[in-house]
């Protein structure tokens, strides 16, 4: 019998490891999306790119803006999902997350993908 944890552990390898990579991606633990949230950049290809910083701070940059605009939010891990407001006055949004390779998905309660690649600092 095949053990469940070792597809979190190889899931954890693959966000911490450069060129490691999963065959049909893997959902991960709260504690290895915070890992690799911290340790790296969450880069969408012509839109901008994320920072999640340990203390909680969320800093975001649209590209697509003329000025390339920056914006900073909060983030959180609740289970098994990555949590974000942009205001202390918005609700908290949580995704799953799932990995394959250096590809990153965070997928919303309604089936919505936002795809980024994971980038070291």
């Amino acid at each position: 019998m095949t053990d469940p944890r070792k597809w979190t552990r190889i899931a954890a390898l693959a966000v911490l490891v450069p060129g490691a990579a999963l065959a049909n991606g893997a959902a991960i633990t709260g504690e290895e999306i915070a890992a690799a949230l911290v340790a790296n950049d969450v880069v969408y290809d012509q839109i901008g790119w994320e920072r999640h910083l340990e203390n909680g701070r969320l800093v975001s940059r649209s590209l697509e803006s003329p000025f390339g605009q920056t914006s900073v939010g909060e983030w959180r891990i609740e289970g098994d999902a990555r949590c974000l407001r942009w205001t202390r006055a918005m609700d908290w949004a949580c995704y799953r997350v799932e990995i394959e390779g250096d590809t990153l998905r965070f997928i919303d309660e309604m089936g919505n993908v936002s795809a980024g690649r994971l980038e070291p600092r």
